[in-house]
């Protein structure tokens, strides 16, 4: 009661962050489902996260659903089947309902499903090695290729989820400022995967120093698991005495780093950037749109209210398949009915100013109705773009459109970034206030939209070439590269050392395939 009253500054108590998704798995039902979850949890039924949105949820749903066609129906729904649903029709259920699949068989897939989401991937593609190869030797064919399909697809997200040349598990541990607010991220590494993201807040916390003594002492106590390595953002008060307390604790050496390798360079890298983000969406809530609307004209000293933001990026490699994006935000947040993708003619290929004034042309020249045009556009760019937009606006005599650009800062750092208007000033906005994070945020949501884009463009573009027509692939190695991968649409997206993790390819075939590929 006191402690609660009193609010001591040297009283350091952790929250976990509430309100995040789990995917839930029912094991207390005959047919298990998988679902996203967001509540009370119910200690019969497993439970895997948090994870940091709902669509990560539906990401990791999705991948299950392929691999392990794992029903994703309510109960009710379960029990009154008489006919295979749409996901089975899809292959996204085995369709246990109308007993498609064996109580057995499908007991068996939740049982590799639950194994996926604790990180025990490779343990899972040997079982699955073993399956394919049992199949095939009894000619049960369907079966074998089924399991090859499952092969393909873990490796599929194996790369991209994959924190690759880590053996040993690893946590990586950082902490977020913003005034009183402070976020803590643990990110969590288990069999070689990234398989959680963890945000804990402090908002009584008065004293910076001794932080991550306190957190590490109070959160690996309370935790069933402590990995080998725990890396931290700073230096610690006192190491050796909590490296001693949680090795003692957990009955096996643990290590405490603040000195990184490159590879532990980038898990912390990724920790930060989730913190971070978790840091900024919190500041976001305290303000809404409207008011970060209102804010905004101020800040900029407009005549008019702004209803509409449309942002720009082009995207292309080395000039090839250059595209512009287009994304689009109101009061209520991103309009996606309104993004748009503009192809960028050969002549303007490679040019951004070129290319930007071809977009502008194309995106106004059409344009009849006042409300449909947006009172602020912003840009990856500086005053050059804004110039040359501007002399397209004035051509096709629209007005009444205020523009600004955003510049990366030094190193690409966020805080670093710069905001220019047409008269050649640059915007003085305050180091991470909400005006800034939002702009930055629109920055990002075009850069992330525009270069998907391209990217998807430029592998359709990618010439195909057989695995038979290269150099040093025999039958055999062709044989044990399909094996692994299990498909050779997967083989084509494998990196150099993604083949050298096939038995015979040495790091000068493995090139030569990619190259080949490529």
């Amino acid at each position: 009661h006191l402690i609660k009253e009193e609010r001591p500054k040297y009283n350091v108590q952790f929250k976990d962050d509430k309100g995040y998704p789990w995917i839930k798995i029912s094991t207390n039902t005959s047919y298990p489902s998988a679902i996203s979850f967001l509540g009370r949890k119910d200690s019969k039924d497993k439970y895997f996260g948090p994870f940091p949105s709902s669509f990560a949820v539906k990401n990791s749903l999705k991948i299950i659903q392929k691999i392990f066609k794992i029903r994703d129906c309510k109960d009710s729904f379960f029990k009154n089947r008489k006919r295979p649903c749409l996901q089975y029709e899809i292959g996204r259920c085995s369709a246990p309902c109308v007993n498609e699949i064996s109580k057995e068989d499908y007991l068996k897939d939740v049982d590799q499903a639950i194994d996926l989401l604790k990180g025990k991937a490779n343990n899972l593609l040997e079982t699955f090695y073993l399956e394919m190869d049992s199949h095939s030797s009894s000619k049960s064919y369907e079966k074998a290729a089924d399991y090859r399909n499952k092969i393909s697809s873990l490796r599929e997200i194996q790369r991209d989820q994959s924190i690759a040349g880590y053996i040993n598990d690893r946590d990586a541990i950082c902490i977020s400022y913003s005034g009183k607010i402070i976020k803590i991220g643990v990110t969590s590494v288990r069999g070689g995967w990234i398989v959680s993201h963890k945000n804990f807040s402090e908002k009584n916390a008065l004293l910076e120093e001794g932080l991550l003594d306190s957190f590490l002492s109070s959160y690996y106590t309370s935790e069933v698991e402590c990995p080998s390595t725990i890396l931290v953002a700073e230096e610690l008060n006192d190491k050796n005495t909590l490296q001693m307390a949680l090795s003692e604790f957990h009955k096996k050496k643990v290590h405490i780093r603040s000195r990184f390798r490159n590879k532990d360079t980038g898990l912390m890298k990724i920790c930060q950037s989730n913190t971070d983000l978790y840091l900024r969406r919190q500041k976001r809530n305290t303000k809404s749109l409207e008011g970060l609307f209102i804010s905004l004209k101020e800040k900029l000293d407009l005549n008019q209210d702004i209803k509409l933001i449309e942002s720009y990026d082009i995207s292309h490699l080395s000039g090839r398949n250059a595209l512009a994006g287009q994304v689009t935000y109101n009061s209520k947040g991103k309009v996606k009915d309104l993004y748009k993708i503009y192809n960028i003619s050969p002549v303007n290929s490679g040019n951004d100013v070129g290319s930007m004034q071809e977009v502008m042309e194309r995106r106004f020249s059409k344009t009849s109705n006042q409300s449909s045009l947006p009172s602020l556009i912003l840009i990856d760019g500086a005053q050059t773009h804004l110039k040359s937009i501007r002399k397209v606006l004035d051509k096709l005599k629209i007005k009444g459109v205020y523009l600004i650009a955003i510049s990366k800062g030094a190193r690409r750092k966020g805080e670093m970034d710069k905001l220019h208007n047409e008269q050649g000033k640059k915007l003085k906005f305050q180091k991470n206030s909400l005006e800034l994070l939002f702009l930055q945020e629109i920055r990002d949501e075009t850069h992330r939209f525009s270069i998907s884009r391209q990217r998807k463009k430029e592998l359709k573009g990618i010439a195909k070439s057989s695995l038979d027509s290269i150099e040093l692939v025999g039958a055999e190695r062709r044989k044990a590269l399909i094996r692994f991968f299990g498909s050779v649409e997967q083989i084509k997206k494998a990196s150099p050392k993604d083949l050298m993790k096939v038995r015979g390819v040495g790091k000068r075939t493995a090139d030569i395939i990619f190259r080949n590929l490529h």
